[in-house]
């Protein structure tokens, strides 16, 4: 024990002049108001204390971010977490390594979008670039990481955590991953993605919920026009429906305005299928809201939506949007007002401002509404919904 004592002490001594080291600490937090009845306001608060610690040396980085935040949904809790623990090295001039915990997107950032851990490697060929990827969801906190719980996982989001494993974990999913970047095709403007996925279920429900997915994202930019495109099929298994297809699509085309002001207009939609004779509701690994008002996951949902960003100075921003939401079936999305045989849900329109007076300090504003579609999905009775959110992030 002693001399491992010894060789640490020697190691950290060490440790400086091998890497440059640097280190800070980052504080943010976030208070929402959001009303679901007529005249009942809901307060949200989340505070985040973050120390970060990083190494650099000539073909190997480190990143340590552990965090302790403070949570007051009704109840208040405060939940340690590791944040991020990644290692990146160079193995070759063309071989690159991430592992531990750190942010990964699939290639069409429609099923998997977050935190993991695990690792990734890619090799860069010049002309195209592949990769492979293995994550595990299991030890991450549940509420920040939102993986999207099976049909029987009996995992309770409801549930504070109260210092057990239990309302602490997320729900345990293994994700494997090949893909490949494509620059320049199959023209000098644009970009072709591809990959293959699959998601297996380690959840403790009797019968577990594999999915397996293509993966497809086409961008392309010509002066001040730029679209993104990307599309997800999935296959489903359950021993009730046997093999089934599912799908999401989404498009997005914008347009860049420059003069007195800077902005962005962009024109969209994503839509993802729902149950049906011959397709399964479309199964998403990360729980991602559609919304800031009104916030389903995309399973079983079309969104045709219109944003406007601008830029007043280098230090101020604000948006504009406005979103029109659709259910693509009857049973996936479910609210405490939906009754009627419609597909059309209503209209959510949000507005932003973000003020950075200084790189390590920032202050966002985001507020929305959301007002049903009449004689639609929901009641008549069903109330407007109002959202506000305010943050501040500072780091040192």
């Amino acid at each position: 024990m002693k001399r491992i004592t010894i060789i640490a002490f020697i190691f950290f001594i060490c440790l400086p002049g091998l890497f440059a080291m640097d280190f800070g600490i980052i504080f943010d937090s976030e208070t929402s108001d959001y009303n679901e009845e007529h005249n009942y306001w809901e307060i949200e608060y989340r505070s985040t204390f973050s120390p970060w610690i990083s190494f650099t040396g000539e073909k190997t980085d480190f990143f340590l971010s552990l965090g302790l935040s403070s949570y007051l949904y009704g109840l208040q809790q405060t939940v340690p977490e590791l944040h991020r623990m990644e290692l990146s090295a160079k193995l070759s001039d063309s071989i690159f390594l991430k592992a531990g915990r750190f942010t990964w997107q699939d290639v069409s950032g429609m099923v998997a979008k977050g935190s993991y851990d695990g690792a990734d490697i890619q090799f860069d060929l010049q002309n195209v670039c592949l990769g492979a990827s293995v994550f595990y969801t299991g030890f991450l906190f549940k509420d920040t990481a939102n993986i999207n719980i099976s049909p029987d996982d009996p995992k309770d989001y409801s549930l504070f955590f109260d210092g057990n494993a239990d309302t602490y974990f997320a729900p345990r999913r293994l994700l494997a991953s090949v893909y490949g970047d494509f620059p320049g095709f199959p023209n000098k403007r644009g970009n072709l993605s591809a990959g293959l996925m699959a998601q297996f279920d380690f959840s403790d429900a009797e019968e577990k919920y594999h999915t397996q997915y293509l993966l497809l994202r086409y961008t392309m930019a010509y002066k001040t026009f730029d679209i993104f495109t990307s599309g997800a099929a999935g296959l489903e298994h359950t021993q009730e429906n046997g093999i089934k297809p599912s799908f999401a699509f989404s498009f997005e085309g914008g347009a860049l305005f420059s003069g007195g002001l800077t902005g962005r207009l962009s024109l969209g939609f994503r839509w993802a299928s729902g149950n049906g004779d011959f397709t399964a509701a479309f199964f998403s690994v990360v729980n991602e809201a559609q919304g800031i008002v009104l916030k389903p996951n995309l399973s079983g949902i079309m969104a045709i939506y219109a944003n406007y960003d601008v830029r007043f100075l280098r230090s101020l921003s604000a948006g504009l949007g406005v979103r029109y939401f659709l259910r693509t079936d009857f049973t996936t999305f479910t609210d405490i007002y939906t009754e009627n045989d419609s597909y059309a849900l209503g209209t959510e329109i949000t507005g932003s401002v973000l003020f950075v007076p200084f790189s390590d300090f920032s202050i966002s504003l985001s507020f929305g509404i959301f007002v049903p579609q009449p004689g639609g999905a929901m009641q008549d009775s069903a109330p407007i919904r109002r959202a506000v959110t305010v943050g501040t992030i500072f780091s040192f």
